[in-house]
């Protein structure tokens, strides 16, 4: 992956969150993985404390399939507290990797993406050096009442898709969410996430609650953000897909996604690579 025009790349992260291991049994994983392994994909894995020690055969297999495992706190309860108490909670978190699976823990994002301003603090603080917490659109297929969220296969939606680019612009600006990764703090890199979701699409009440048969539709919706980043010329889009949710009834959606993203243009990287490796791609702001 390493070019000397990085800057111009469209670049794809793939994430998932697993905040009690109830649903990513090794079979589970194990269908997840074998569509990340068909594209060459890396993913990365945000694990709660509390779940690793429940669970420490599951996190080894991740990592025995050479996946990224990255921190989601020591318990899956939101991040709204003080700077100390954060950074204890964090600190608590990665003792927790390093003792059981002498692993260290560089990334970090909240259960629910809920968090404060404090927590930036904390992360560097504690150590960490990026984090995946805040939302970015680039098309606003959320909040849109549930008759509405399939717009994108209707007749009418070229006419309205500018509008819906324009609301996602003002989501991202108002909320701090670019196009590139960049340096929240002065060692802590923040990598935004597509706020469309698998859990937008399949659990959330706004709908559409996608059934299985239907789950190409999601990864169409995914592949419709990416190509409107695209036109931006480069960017990073990192996307949560849990496998617990998609795998196995809904891992068409991650595979039509893939295929499609590739004839973009798009490589898949890591937000720890791009961290540790891609100084230039990331931006002070």
């Amino acid at each position: 992956m390493k070019t000397k025009d990085t800057r111009h790349k469209l670049i794809v992260c793939i994430t998932g969150d697993i905040d009690d291991f109830k649903t990513e049994t090794i079979n589970c994983l194990d269908s997840y993985f074998s569509v990340l392994h068909d594209y060459n994909v890396k993913g990365t894995f945000f694990i709660t404390a509390k779940a690793a020690e429940e669970y420490p055969e599951r996190v080894e297999h991740i990592v025995k399939h050479q996946h990224i495992v990255e921190g989601h706190g020591d318990i899956h309860e939101a991040f709204y507290e003080s700077v100390p108490v954060q950074t204890n909670r964090l600190i608590k978190m990665k003792k927790t990797f390093l003792t059981l699976f002498d692993l260290n823990i560089e990334g970090f994002r909240a259960p629910w993406y809920k968090h404060n301003n404090n927590t930036y603090q904390a992360l560097d603080d504690a150590g960490l050096n990026y984090d995946c917490s805040k939302k970015r659109f680039e098309i606003a297929f959320k909040y849109i009442p549930f008759i509405q969220k399939r717009y994108i296969f209707s007749n009418g939606y070229p006419f309205f898709k500018p509008a819906l680019k324009l609301m996602a612009a003002a989501y991202n600006t108002y909320h701090n969410s670019p196009r590139l990764p960049y340096r929240i703090t002065s060692n802590v890199v923040e990598f935004p996430t597509l706020g469309v979701s698998d859990y937008t699409l399949i659990d959330d009440p706004r709908g559409p609650l996608f059934r299985p048969e239907s789950s190409e539709m999601m990864g169409k919706i995914w592949i419709e953000c990416l190509a409107s980043l695209q036109k931006s010329g480069s960017g990073v889009m990192t996307i949560q897909v849990h496998p617990g949710r998609l795998s196995p009834g809904y891992l068409d959606s991650i595979e039509y996604f893939f295929k499609n993203a590739v004839q973009l243009g798009a490589i898949f990287s890591t937000p720890r690579e791009i961290r540790r490796n891609y100084p230039d791609y990331y931006v002070v702001k």
